[in-house]
């Protein structure tokens, strides 16, 4: 079996067709619009934050119409993914939930519309990326993570060094505050509504410093530097642990290399000591630095008083989302009993409520009972593995990008609370990302 075929991709897509100039000329616009999704991605809470907080709840639905626009354009030339097992059983799902939703729950139309929007919509997405994305697009992709990370890095910085009622770090809307880490500091969230944001975008950018440092060439040495020194700098001043351990997952995906590809694992040491020449750099150079630093291991100590040390903390975190689902079904019935998407903030504020758990595993559980709930966790433990599959697969055929890439993408896929936009466009592009670079070739030099 191909490796393509493992995340099966429709096998009417991998034949080899001869494509008129017409249907050329609208595969480059869907990657322009997929460009469009990725900016968007970055600089919608800019957006929501800064510059249109008045339109901060449309503004959260901005990447949809994108989105709508890239399938129809795909679905004309007959590459939308229709046949596609992960996305049938999805749509099934839904559909599913949202009878379930409206006959039993008595839910609100808009909550349900919300609702599966979030758990179907921006999916085919992944497939489409896979389809229309060459190696180099990939590549594309990746110097855009690293070229922007020195801006990004800027505003981290900036958020750092403000007061929390500054307008630096004013929440979605223009209203209230982002969340306050330790010493009197605010959790910056860069261009993002939440940290979460830029938790996601250091780990892409990570996996592409690691793929560019391993494989000479990948990427202009200066560019790879610049992009390390921005994400060393934002690491210490982002006010979250998230940002280092999520990071650390990507590079723990090293490991597959040492596994599978022996001979490249030996090349590593250049990568550590590259990491290591620039964080001493900045520490004896960047008073910014140091300061962070302080604030950082401030926010160690603290949190070890309450949740332990970092390890048993990181591992603890994992356990609460996995239990979670067990949880919540104590206080719900068999279907549940806030209906497809009630238990999201945003589901619930289309008709002025407030959503309520919103943890990753355990919305599908409050919302359609642990039976319906399940078949959902299920969905995205299936796609994940499937997904870890190929790029392993893509490992032993000498291609190193997607593994680490899979090490960004992976968690939000399987954990990422979907309900939040920006975690959804992540989960969403970020596998897409992950599936191309997988599947393409690279073209030899």
């Amino acid at each position: 079996m191909s490796t393509t075929n493992t995340i099966s991709l429709p096998k009417n897509l991998l034949k080899k067709r001869v494509a008129p100039k017409t249907v050329a000329t609208n595969h480059a616009f869907i990657k322009k619009l997929i460009w469009a999704y990725f900016l968007l991605l970055l600089f919608e809470g800019a957006l929501r934050k800064w510059f249109l907080p008045g339109l901060s709840q449309g503004l959260l639905i901005i990447r949809d119409p994108i989105a709508i626009w890239i399938y129809y354009l795909c679905y004309v030339q007959g590459i939308f993914p229709l046949n596609n097992k992960y996305l049938q059983k999805c749509f099934q799902w839904v559909m599913l939930a949202v009878v379930l939703s409206f006959l039993v729950n008595g839910t609100h139309p808009f909550i349900i519309a919300y609702g599966a929007r979030t758990n179907v919509l921006h999916f085919p997405l992944i497939f489409i990326m896979a389809r229309v994305l060459s190696w180099q697009d990939v590549i594309n992709f990746g110097k855009a993570f690293l070229l922007l990370a020195l801006p990004m890095t800027w505003v981290v910085a900036q958020q750092f060094q403000s007061d929390a009622e500054d307008i630096m770090n004013v929440a979605a809307g223009g209203i209230g505050s982002q969340l306050e880490t330790s010493g009197g500091k605010v959790r910056a969230s860069g261009t993002f509504t939440f940290v979460s944001g830029i938790v996601f975008y250091y780990c892409f950018t990570v996996a592409f410093i690691i793929y560019g440092l391993l494989i000479k060439g990948s990427f202009p040495k200066w560019m790879i530097y610049l992009g390390t020194s921005a994400t060393l700098l934002a690491m210490v001043t982002a006010g979250s642990r998230a940002v280092i351990a999520e990071s650390l997952q990507v590079i723990g995906c090293i490991a597959f290399l040492a596994y599978y590809r022996p001979s490249e694992f030996g090349k590593i040491t250049t990568s550590v000591f590259a990491f290591s020449t620039l964080t001493l750099i900045l520490y004896s150079q960047i008073d910014l630095f140091k300061e962070g630093l302080d604030f950082l291991s401030l926010r160690f100590e603290e949190a070890a008083n309450i949740e332990g040390n970092p390890i048993e903390a990181y591992f603890n975190r994992y356990y609460e989302m996995i239990t979670a689902p067990y949880y919540y079904n104590m206080w719900t019935d068999l279907l549940g009993n806030s209906g497809l998407g009630g238990a999201t903030r945003a589901g619930a504020a289309l008709v002025g409520g407030y959503g309520g758990a919103e943890n990753s595993w355990s919305r599908p559980i409050t919302e359609n009972g642990i039976i319906i709930g399940g078949l959902f966790i299920l969905w995205r433990l299936w796609i994940t593995k499937d997904l870890l599959i190929t790029c392993i697969k893509a490992v032993k055929r000498g291609s190193y990008l997607a593994i680490f890439l899979f090490g960004a993408a992976g968690p939000i896929l399987l954990f990422g609370l979907l309900g939040q936009p920006t975690n959804l466009g992540f989960a969403a592009f970020g596998s897409g990302l992950c599936l191309a670079a997988a599947v393409s070739q690279k073209k030899p030099t």
